[in-house]
């Protein structure tokens, strides 16, 4: 009997190396008439692509003002304040001035919208001074596309001197004034640059209201007088008169005059109402105050009002008189008593001063 002695592991891989180093090498040689196809290697990979560089950032435009603000000093009043603010832009890209807002009386007639590297522009700018006196400041905005100019203000101020002085000023006040009252009020127009003058022509905008002119000898001053008659329509005295004048500097002048007009005896309420009143609700509470009304006499002329007689003429309307502030105030108390008929009722309260003789209507409903 043959013994077999068993390999250990180690030499059992030693072997399997060599005959595998073998195989290969049988493999790689060439046997006749067979052709041997070589093995590609494997492609190197492609490098990564670079990163892009940075795109350069665009180019800014700057804005470069000399001047900001513009001191126009003593003016006329009627002279028209324009000027020129140069813009230049130092930059490398477009200037673009996209809003220019001036404040109220100010007016911008032009302005260049883009300006090129390099290249100045300008906003044009213009007071109209014909509403203004004393000194003036005016403020224009303005807006770009310059990050570090992109809102900024210019400014335009003056001393504006009054031609044609009116004192003891343009407007005037008649106050309250009552119907039946004379008022007047006087003005003086002086030439303050020494120029002579004529008033050629006056237009009122109140046909009710008068007036009289009377110029200087020398003609550098004009006496005006506004002369509101005693039959002026009660209401509102809106008094515009436009005076034209020879004047180089002053073609136009404008003098107002305002008030109110009204009678000088307030009756309140002007109608005395009962609304929503039952028959039964009236003859079981006669002393109810639903059933009591007022009537306020207000006089505020002279205080000399005396009321003599006050009647109804509802057979179930009661009259009588309080006096709140002697001569000047009254209170006309009014009670409704049963028996009271169902439906509608309408009558007056008639109450006679020394003044005149006042009516007011009284209505309502029973149901």
């Amino acid at each position: 009997m043959r013994h077999f002695r068993l390999l250990r592991p180690a030499a059992v891989l030693a072997v399997s190396l060599a005959l595998l180093i073998t195989g290969m090498a049988v493999a790689q040689t060439p046997q006749p008439g067979v052709k041997v196809v070589p093995v590609a290697k494997p492609a190197t990979p492609a490098a990564a692509p670079k990163a892009e560089a940075k795109a350069a950032p665009a180019a800014s435009p700057e804005a470069v003002l000399k001047e900001m603000n513009f001191d126009a000093g003593s003016v006329s009043r009627g002279d028209i304040i324009k000027h020129d603010f140069p813009v230049e832009n130092k930059g490398k890209g477009v200037l673009e001035i996209t809003h220019v807002q001036p404040s109220c009386g100010c007016t911008v007639t032009q302005w260049d919208h883009t300006i090129q590297p390099g290249k100045s522009g300008v906003i044009t700018a213009s007071v109209n001074t014909a509403a203004f006196t004393g000194p003036i400041y005016k403020t224009i905005s303005v807006a770009t596309n310059d990050p570090k100019m992109s809102n900024f203000q210019l400014t335009i101020k003056a001393d504006v001197k009054t031609v044609l002085q009116v004192s003891p000023s343009e407007n005037a006040q008649f106050g309250l004034v009552f119907t039946g009252q004379k008022e007047e009020k006087d003005f003086t127009i002086t030439s303050n640059d020494g120029e002579p003058f004529s008033i050629t022509s006056v237009q009122s905008q109140d046909p009710n209201l008068q007036y009289r002119l009377e110029s200087a000898k020398d003609h550098k001053s004009a006496a005006f007088k506004v002369m509101l008659p005693s039959d002026h329509p009660a209401g509102p005295i809106m008094g515009r008169f436009t005076l034209t004048t020879t004047h180089p500097k002053v073609p136009v002048l404008n003098i107002n005059v305002f008030g109110t007009i009204r009678e000088p005896m307030m009756v309140i309420p002007q109608e005395v109402v009962y609304y929503g009143l039952s028959k039964s609700y009236v003859d079981e509470h006669p002393d109810d105050a639903s059933l009591n009304k007022v009537i306020t006499i207000a006089y505020d002329q002279n205080p000399d009002l005396e009321i003599t007689k006050v009647t109804s003429s509802l057979p179930n309307l009661e009259t009588s008189v309080e006096t709140l502030q002697p001569k000047q105030r009254y209170s006309i108390k009014l009670h409704l008593k049963p028996p009271v008929k169902l439906g509608d009722f309408q009558g007056t309260v008639t109450i006679v001063t020394n003044k005149k003789t006042i009516t007011v209507p009284v209505r309502g409903k029973i149901f």
